[in-house]
């Protein structure tokens, strides 16, 4: 799990999915938006057809940050 206050826009994670810790996506994060209720909303760009430099030019997706870890992570690790 990443650490919201230590997330930085353009730092590279990777979601894990909670029901298959075996699947993951990699992204960069777009925004972080203040704290509503007892939530974070952070959006994540995951697919931008691997146009990387360009992401801020990308739809990000809303995702909680226990679902996120540091750094993306590459089949075989």
């Amino acid at each position: 799990m990443v650490d919201v206050a230590k997330l930085k826009i353009g730092d590279k994670v990777h979601y894990v999915k909670p029901h298959n810790k075996n699947e993951w996506e990699n992204g960069i994060v777009k925004t972080i938006n203040d704290r509503t209720d007892k939530y974070y909303n952070v959006f994540i760009v995951y697919n931008c057809g691997g146009d990387w430099d360009n992401y801020m030019d990308y739809t990000g997706a809303n995702t909680n940050p226990r679902d996120l870890e540091y750094g993306w992570r590459h089949y075989g690790r």
